[in-house]
């Protein structure tokens, strides 16, 4: 008997649509060359979310004339065309650009000096914006580059009649700022602005490199993702944290980026209840934090940095909520009870990301992580300072008797001490450039189950070398990001954060 094999074009569009969600951009971009059907599926508007097109270097070829004839919409745009962008030949190109796609654009990240003239020339262009970050210059500081745009370099705008227009300028489709504020007059300007887009924003960022904001006055009841850094707390009272804390009654994803003390801790925990995501730091490590943890119910995925100067105990209900822990560790004495304190208090964890941040015996540490959690079945592993770092660090990887999911970014150890595991089913590695075509023969015998594998910058792998491994392991979808950037870029594999400086 004999088997005929189905057409994919067969298919109802529904499947085939189903289908392009799970490929990668490459592939997707070879699937849109098959038919129209297919391109427009490949580039809906739902897979271009996460799409950056990255137009480097346009000036001096013909990639624009490619642009021209395009019909996709691109909603993410990373452009470096020259510093000085004031210079009309670069200049033309953007708004070339933006005259195409502009009209669905949602971020644009330029890096590069503009005068007010072309700023202004930009906002005309992109009704939909949500994210923008630019060099801005005045005519009394052309060398000196700051986020577009602080309120006092505002009112200088020729294009602008007055500054009432400037306070009641309406951004509808902004839900995303970042604010940077250096000096009190920063803070001064863009309070009313901040008070006014409040409402709108569903992520927000502040940094202060000194307490200037008076932060009880400020209300953001639809913010889901919040980031804190800097000093913008010192100095505050209790009442007037409360105060912030409570206006947050969306709260889900909450970034503390400062030696955080027990006083935050405790307020946003009370305050906050429905965070899912939290980032805090403690130097040292303070036992009584975990505690307070104990309040957030919903809480799945904790992230910690640091410092482990002595042995602690620590006492706290078991937090069976949480399934992924983030651990940056400074200065860990080699005694393993904080770890196995973390193990106890953790127990439904299956998902650890490791930076080590220690010159001292970081195998330690890691293999202190490993034993404790030897039940998780994902792990990502960095070093912050020095991440080609030599010996067989992964060898104790050994404890992972159920991992599954491998991911590296730069940690440097012979494939030969690599740890074989069955079970390993993805592998990601990122900026391995010691990895060769050997090297992935190696890995296909190590993880003779292995179903996707991922090289991000991995220099010294060739095609052949990929082909090779391919005929060992015909079953392991292979992705593939080059050395060199490519001209469009996904999200997924290539993370770009994009800082919201727009104060209106």
């Amino acid at each position: 008997m004999t088997t005929e094999g189905v057409r994919l074009s067969k298919f109802p569009v529904e499947i085939v649509d189903h289908i392009f969600s799970f490929l990668p951009l490459p592939d997707r971009k070879s699937a849109s060359l098959v038919c129209r059907l297919w391109n427009e599926l490949a580039f809906d508007d739902r897979y271009m979310r996460h799409v950056v097109i990255n137009f480097s270097g346009w000036e001096s070829s013909n990639k624009i004339s490619y642009l021209r004839k395009s019909s996709r919409r691109y909603r993410n745009i990373l452009a470096y065309l020259g510093r000085e962008l004031h210079r009309e030949i670069f200049f033309d190109i953007i708004i070339e650009v933006l005259d195409h796609i502009g009209s669905e654009l949602r971020s644009f990240h330029c890096m590069a000096l503009m005068s007010e003239k072309q700023l202004w020339s930009v906002i005309s262009r992109v009704p939909k914006l949500e994210q923008l970050i630019v060099g801005f210059y005045t005519s009394s500081s052309r060398q000196q580059e700051c986020f577009f745009p602080e309120l006092k370099n505002l009112k200088d705008l020729r294009l602008l009649e007055n500054v009432h227009q400037i306070q009641s300028l309406n951004i509808p489709a902004l839900t995303q700022f970042s604010g940077n504020f250096s000096d009190s007059w920063d803070a001064k300007e863009s309070l009313a602005a901040l008070r006014r887009m409040a409402p709108q924003l569903k992520r927000l960022e502040l940094q202060s490199s000194e307490n200037f904001i008076p932060i009880d006055e400020l209300q953001f009841p639809n913010v889901e993702k919040l980031e804190l850094s800097g000093q913008i707390y010192q100095d505050a009272s209790n009442s007037a944290l409360r105060a912030l804390f409570s206006g947050f009654k969306c709260l889900k994803e909450v970034d503390l980026i400062f030696n955080t003390e027990q006083l935050v801790l405790d307020i946003i925990t009370k305050e906050c209840p429905g965070i899912e995501k939290l980032h805090f730091e403690n130097h040292p490590l303070n036992p009584n934090s975990f505690s307070l943890l104990e309040r957030l119910k919903r809480l799945e995925t904790l992230s910690l940095v640091v410092s482990i100067d002595t042995p602690i105990i620590l006492e706290s209900k078991p937090l069976v909520s949480v399934k992924r822990l983030c651990l940056q560790i400074y200065n860990m004495d080699a005694d393993a009870s904080v770890i196995k304190g973390l193990r106890k208090l953790l127990p439904n964890v299956n998902d650890v990301s490791v930076i080590l941040a220690t010159y001292f015996k970081p195998e330690n540490v890691l293999d202190h992580i490993c034993r404790s959690f030897s039940h998780i079945k994902r792990i990502y592993i960095s070093h912050a300072w020095n991440p080609q770092l030599d010996g067989n660090l992964l060898g104790t990887l050994q404890h992972l008797d159920h991992l599954e999911e491998l991911l590296l970014n730069g940690i440097h150890t012979p494939v030969e001490l690599m740890v074989p595991n069955r079970h390993m089913k993805r592998l990601t590695l990122e900026h391995c450039r010691w990895l060769t075509d050997g090297n992935l023969l190696n890995l296909a015998q190590l993880y003779p189950n292995l179903k996707y594998l991922e090289l991000v910058w991995c220099t010294k792998v060739t095609p052949r070398g990929l082909e090779k491994f391919r005929s060992v392991l015909a079953d392991c979808v292979v992705y593939r990001v080059r050395s060199n950037p490519l001209r469009y870029t996904d999200s997924k594999h290539q993370q770009l954060k994009f800082f919201l400086s727009w104060i209106l």
